[in-house]
């Protein structure tokens, strides 16, 4: 519930593929071979799933995303290279919708997003995915604190030395702003 957008996991509920024409595919993990089933779920029941997991945490319906702050040129520029810095782990793990990289990818797909993920939920995540998930695969530590702010705490990135806001925030902006293309033009580097 304080994961997904509920509009999201309705759409999944109803085709865990993600797809009209490949329906035997994993929607969310399409490097493995297996795939939650369909269930066959009506639409009262798929409803009535998305509400039972948004009670669950506590969070309220009827969902409403918060857009987040637009970039500004730098701000871009500074998040593709954080996300795409040597020291930063995202794209040695995480599927981007490349078919040559994504065969050997171990974690969801981040084309995904923007559309399944909460924003605060995806910030939480990637400063603390331990007290989440613990024994989880994605490394803790990827942020530290700093005068009220997370910092990147793996590696020095040039862009950053000046900005004075929270690098968590401006990874997670980037992450929910940027489209498919985007992405796929930065790991294709």
């Amino acid at each position: 519930g304080a994961r997904v957008n509920p509009n999201w996991l309705s759409r999944f509920l109803r085709n865990p593929a993600l797809s009209e024409t490949d329906t035997n595919r994993n929607g969310v993990r399409p490097y493995l071979k297996a795939r939650m089933p369909s269930f066959g779920l009506s639409d009262g029941e798929i409803q009535q799933l998305v509400r039972f997991f948004n009670a669950l945490s506590k969070q309220p319906l009827p969902y409403t995303a918060v857009p987040p702050n637009p970039l500004s040129s730098q701000e871009l520029t500074m998040a593709r290279e954080l996300f795409t810095h040597q020291a930063a782990p995202c794209l040695r793990c995480h599927a981007t919708g490349d078919a040559a990289t994504d065969a050997d990818s171990s974690a969801p797909n981040f084309l995904l997003v923007p559309e399944s993920l909460r924003s605060d939920w995806t910030k939480r995540w990637i400063v603390h995915p331990e007290t989440i998930r613990p024994g989880t695969n994605m490394p803790s530590g990827l942020f530290r604190q700093q005068d009220q702010r997370w910092v990147f705490g793996l590696a020095d990135v040039p862009s950053l030395r000046s900005y004075t806001k929270d690098h968590a925030e401006l990874m997670v902006r980037y992450m929910f702003q940027y489209t498919a293309g985007e992405q796929r033009r930065l790991t294709s580097r």
